[in-house]
């Protein structure tokens, strides 16, 4: 009989790599008791390491990182957690659910749904909405998502990932769509404004 020692976060963890399927869930659910320890107790990051995931805080300082234009930072922060075990297009994933989180926040505080996410993770993704603007938001889902699907098909996933997160990093020194709109049109009335005051005053005929 084996007595294994899974609840909490390490629940968590399996569940979101099972995607839903039973027996997707009862496969890591083996291996997770092939890494049980002498007291049957399996930790978090013994099931990250099995699942080639991330830190889910790490994937926060790499998406502020992201974020904030910094794309050296970024790389650095995305080697380390390579380093350590992590699977790219995994880690990808991470930042796609730190940018879901952050911007459901950013809609609606009261009703985001963060049952299966630690309070550190929830402090993280509120401070970012309050920083980040929702447009930004969903250009990051967009590039993301676009490079998830081509870091899962690429032959050098570590190349395609580390392509995302420049493009992401550049992205976010750029106007969105809304700001451009906004500048041309306050050009436009200030330019309005310049014919109006230029204009010659014609002479009245009495």
């Amino acid at each position: 009989e084996i007595s294994l020692g899974l609840v909490g976060s390490e629940m968590c963890i399996r569940d979101r790599a099972a995607d839903g399927s039973v027996r997707d869930g009862l496969s890591l659910l083996d291996q997770g008791i092939a890494l049980a320890e002498a007291d049957g107790l399996v930790t978090a990051d013994q099931v990250r390491g099995m699942l080639g995931l991330s830190d889910r805080l790490a994937a926060y300082d790499l998406f502020e990182a992201a974020m904030g234009g910094d794309a050296k930072a970024a790389l650095d922060q995305f080697s380390e957690m390579l380093a350590i075990g992590a699977d790219p297009a995994a880690a990808l994933q991470d930042l796609m659910e730190a940018a879901y989180w952050t911007t459901r926040l950013g809609v609606d505080p009261a009703g985001a749904d963060f049952a299966a996410s630690s309070a550190a993770e929830r402090e993280r993704a509120a401070g970012l909405a309050k920083r980040l603007n929702l447009p930004a938001l969903s250009r990051a889902w967009q590039l993301l998502s676009k490079g998830h699907a081509e870091t899962l098909s690429a032959p050098n996933p570590r190349l395609s990932a580390e392509m995302t997160l420049i493009r992401l990093a550049y992205a976010a020194n750029m106007p969105t769509p809304d700001d451009l709109i906004r500048r041309i049109d306050n050009e436009a009335q200030r330019n309005l404004s310049l014919i109006h005051i230029s204009e010659p005053t014609r002479p009245r005929l009495i």
